[in-house]
């Protein structure tokens, strides 16, 4: 007798839409408060290094500030943090230890590579770039 609902419930699932959304293909919803990438805006960042001292899974590494960059004054170390990103648990301990709340964070969360994932560029993007002024004879036609 038990047969009979199940056969029912089988044949009702056959002709009914699949509940599995097909990513990549389709879009995935994301709520907007999903713990995604973060990286440092480096105007803000000091440099102190709490961000990788609390990383549990130490994630994060200190890097120098590479040339051709204008460093903030703030940032006397010249060095900033670097997320890998799959290392990274997203617990956001980083967001919430740094004293100048200087991590963005999104909701990013398509981070598949075959490349290491940090978020390097990510947090250079928030410098200026230097100026480059001419030394002093460069630029000047001698005739």
């Amino acid at each position: 007798m038990a047969k009979i609902p199940l056969l029912k419930e089988v044949v009702k699932l056959i002709f009914s839409k699949p509940a599995t959304i097909q990513y990549p293909r389709e879009e995935t919803p994301v709520e907007p408060d999903a713990r995604g990438r973060q990286y440092a805006d480096l105007s803000k960042c000091v440099g102190c290094s709490l961000c990788m001292i609390e990383c549990p899974p130490k994630a994060i590494r200190m890097e120098k500030i590479p040339e051709g960059y204008e460093v903030p004054k703030r940032n006397a170390r010249k060095i900033y943090p670097v997320v890998d990103y799959f290392k990274c648990i997203y617990c956001y301990r980083c967001v919430t230890v740094c004293p100048t709340k200087a991590y963005v964070v999104t909701n990013e969360y398509r981070l598949a590579s075959d490349a290491p994932v940090n978020s390097r560029e990510l947090s250079l993007s928030t410098l200026k770039k230097a100026s480059q002024e001419p030394s002093q004879g460069e630029g000047v036609s001698k005739q």
